[in-house]
């Protein structure tokens, strides 16, 4: 048997296409489209361009994907990587800046009370990612109580406004019935979302959920979209299918180009060094 999906070249045709099969076994039988409607038309279309952070204007993965995070603020409701977090801070205790936010100049010392009262105020003015963020820090139990129930009604808000990252919270929990309810084909139409909007690890799901539907076809696809994104886990499961025969030498050399190239342009120095700080 094949011990590796990737590296091992010596692994068959046959014994690929068995492992490839068995990824994603545990999600069970899932029909992920049966609804008619124009999602499904826009499932397979490249996804839109990662939004920028707005002080190194590198592209930002929505998904935690190893190559760097993102930190949102509440005082002017911009989302920033970490390089550039990691860098202001470290500039901040060096007495070279003051400890303001880089962006709108407001102090970064606050009450929670004023931290609270900057979340209202985004959300007065509809802001998904307030939205989202708070439900974040409610999940965690961040300066706030742990409340998975709170997170789900501030996430719900946020899918309501357009937050993709949101949808795939919401999938996620509404496929595994961590929060209470559990209902599949929910979890289906917000994985859906997310993946339409260019979240890289809700369309890996959903290339593992066709694989376990018997979907192979469909399921390369998904991985293919996925890795051009950064996705590296959906790049291993190319060269799985590949191996097996089910994508073309052009297609995967095709989805190999793309990935460095999405990879190399998130990738900064700051966040290399942020990644080692926060590890």
């Amino acid at each position: 048997m094949c011990t590796s999906y990737y590296n091992n070249m010596n692994c068959n045709k046959d014994s690929a296409l068995d492992l490839i099969r068995k990824v994603g076994v545990i999600l069970g039988d899932i029909d992920i489209s049966d609804d008619d409607d124009d999602d499904n038309d826009k499932l397979f279309e490249d996804p839109p361009p990662k939004e920028e952070c707005p002080i190194c204007f590198l592209p930002m993965p929505y998904a935690n994907i190893g190559i760097c995070g993102v930190i949102y603020h509440p005082c002017c409701g911009k989302i920033i990587c970490t390089g550039c977090v990691s860098a202001s801070v470290k500039e901040m205790r060096e007495g070279t800046i003051k400890p303001w936010c880089a962006l709108c100049r407001v102090p970064v010392k606050r009450t929670q009370k004023e931290q609270m009262k900057r979340y209202e105020e985004r959300m007065k003015l509809m802001d998904a990612e307030a939205y989202f963020d708070l439900g974040n820090r409610y999940k965690a139990g961040d300066s706030l109580p742990q409340d998975l129930n709170k997170a789900l009604e501030l996430w719900n808000r946020a899918a309501e406004l357009g937050s993709i990252k949101a949808h795939y919270e919401l999938g996620l929990r509404l496929y595994t019935g961590v929060g209470g309810e559990k209902d599949k084909k929910k979890a289906i139409q917000h994985y859906k979302l997310a993946a339409i909007g260019g979240h890289e690890r809700a369309r890996h799901w959903f290339g593992t959920i066709e694989m376990s539907n018997g979907n192979i076809n469909h399921a390369m696809k998904h991985f293919m979209i996925a890795a051009k994104s950064g996705e590296e886990k959906s790049l291993k499961k190319v060269g799985v299918g590949y191996k097996a025969g089910l994508i073309t030498k052009d297609e995967y050399a095709n989805t190999l180009r793309s990935y460095q190239v999405s990879v190399d342009e998130m990738k900064s120095k700051q966040r290399e060094e942020a990644k080692v700080l926060l590890a």
